[in-house]
């Protein structure tokens, strides 16, 4: 099956740091440019465009004060991406791809792409955590951590209604979730393991609405460190790199995608670009016109 045809991918760097912990992941698009992103998808048969950086402030708040770290940076930040993608998404067969994140944009890309997409959004959420950590008043967590908790519930933090857990599906998890009730679908690494990418790729596409608007969440910690040392948080116990393009391979050629985002690349630990340009060949894969 080829990738639809008519699509546009407009590259998006999100230099953004408030939601997350330690330095790494400020300017990661430029990153990728270096490593010929734009170059390597036309390549592989994709309309690209180039649509620089989102405009996020350079005074956002960074502290340790429970319960969300740095709060209100993530929100404002999420309020930026936002009002950037708004315009795109009303436009037929523009699909947002997004570089640079920690993983807490995607409740701002959430809210935009529901906005475009009257008849629903469903985040296919790939990545090595749960992510659904509740916010507590006794300890400050980064608002990564809480992304999906924040998706799904979201309390006072977000002024959007938030998504039902059913429109979430988590990939290649090895942590369990946080939540015990309302529980979000999840395929887990051992279900990956077990079926094979490709067949738990489908199995994750399946649980989608056949007319939902598909966001695919790339953590790039889905892969275990010595596939991936560039990711923010390196890990021992993850997907290989063929693993992840498999998976992706299914998940991005499905037609019901509407915007994708990569999270959590730590460029100062990849300076020869050898793991952007790792990360560059799983998009063309999934993203280009070829199998």
């Amino acid at each position: 099956m080829a990738a639809p045809t008519g699509r546009t991918y407009t590259l998006l760097g999100v230099p953004l740091r408030t939601g997350s912990l330690m330095p790494g992941s400020e300017n990661d698009a430029q990153a990728y440019r270096e490593a010929g992103i734009v170059e390597r998808l036309r390549a592989a048969g994709c309309t690209v465009v180039d649509g620089g950086d989102v405009a996020i402030p350079s005074y956002l708040p960074h502290h340790s004060i429970p319960p969300i770290r740095s709060w209100p940076g993530p929100r404002i930040a999420w309020d930026c991406v936002c009002d950037r993608l708004a315009p795109i998404l009303r436009e037929p067969g523009q699909v947002p791809l997004l570089l640079g994140c920690d993983c807490s944009i995607v409740v701002g890309t959430a809210r935009a792409l529901a906005a475009a997409a009257p008849e629903g959004v469903h985040v296919l959420y790939v990545d090595g955590d749960f992510d659904d950590a509740p916010p507590d008043g006794g300890r400050c967590q980064s608002a990564a951590a809480m992304a999906v908790w924040l998706l799904t519930r979201g309390g006072p933090f977000r002024p959007d209604p938030p998504l039902a857990p059913a429109r979430v599906t988590v990939v290649g998890c090895s942590a369990p979730s946080a939540a015990p009730a309302e529980a979000v679908p999840a395929v887990t690494l051992a279900d990956v393991r077990r079926e094979g990418p490709r067949a738990a790729a489908r199995r994750a596409l399946a649980g989608v609405a056949p007319d939902a608007a598909v966001l695919v969440h790339l953590d790039i910690d889905v892969m275990r460190a010595t596939d991936m040392p560039a990711a923010y948080f390196p890990r021992a116990e993850g997907l290989a790199l063929a693993e992840v393009t498999e998976l992706l391979d299914e998940l991005l050629h499905d037609p019901r995608l509407r915007l994708v985002e990569v999270a959590e690349f730590a460029a100062l630990r990849d300076r020869d670009h050898q793991a952007a340009r790792a990360i560059i060949d799983v998009l063309a894969r999934g993203l280009g016109a070829a199998r």
